[in-house]
């Protein structure tokens, strides 16, 4: 447990001399601000020019869960970026002989931060929610954002060969977010082309408080971390 501990704030002191992974750790207070006291503003002003009485309340529960979603998916970001360059600088292979090894490893950078995220992301979001979404249902979506975030850094490490690639794939990554968009904006069974998207299953979720939702959301995400872990593992260890 003090090797897992030692190689976390290891992990920390790379973090901090690299400006822009500082930056992207705290892009989800930056973005929360954004959506706790300039999103009111510009409705006020929006329904004052249009004459309606609301323009983006309604969607509201959408930003709250995208600031959810967003707090584990950016740290756990930052920690695949980390777990490149270690793999660039073949730091990877030195940790694992010794007393942290492999599991150790992965237990300092994917555990911990999952630990980190998950009551960061309830804290986020009880921080700066726009909506009323009770606090169950905010910390079991927390939950199922945490499980995606780390399925986001094993899909980054797994396809990118370094870090520049990484950066790419993390773009692409977003898709995984934006299935949370497809509940609000589209109707019917046609929503349902993105089921196999965690995020869509928490937007479900936050739209009717419906838990059934959110073990799929949860079962979901387990699934992808499975799939992409063999080829995470061999990728950090080969």
């Amino acid at each position: 447990m003090n090797a897992i501990r030692i190689s976390f704030l290891q992990m920390l002191r790379q973090m901090k001399q690299d400006a822009m992974l500082m930056i992207i750790a705290f892009v989800p207070f930056l973005a929360g601000t954004v959506f706790r006291f300039i999103t009111p503003i510009i409705e006020d002003l929006l329904t004052s020019h249009l004459g309606v009485n609301e323009i983006l309340t309604p969607y509201y529960e959408l930003f709250d869960l995208f600031l959810i979603i967003l707090t584990p998916s950016m740290l756990n970001y930052v920690v695949a970026m980390v777990i490149l360059e270690e793999a660039d600088d073949h730091m990877i292979a030195y940790l694992a002989v010794t007393p942290l090894r492999k599991t150790g490893y992965l237990l300092s950078r994917l555990g911990v931060t999952g630990l980190i995220s998950f009551p960061v992301s309830i804290f986020v979001s009880v921080l700066f929610h726009l909506s009323n979404t009770d606090m169950l249902t905010l910390t079991g979506i927390a939950l199922a954002g945490t499980i995606q975030g780390i399925v986001v850094a094993l899909l980054i490490v797994a396809l990118s060969t370094n870090k520049v690639e990484g950066m790419a794939v993390g773009k692409m990554a977003t898709l995984f977010s934006l299935g949370a968009l497809v509940p609000y904006f589209v109707a019917g069974k046609a929503q349902y082309f993105v089921a196999i998207l965690p995020s869509f299953w928490m937007a479900k979720t936050m739209q009717s408080n419906n838990y059934f939702s959110l073990i799929i959301s949860i079962l979901l995400a387990v699934v992808w971390m499975v799939l992409l872990s063999e080829k995470f593992i061999k990728k950090v260890t080969g």
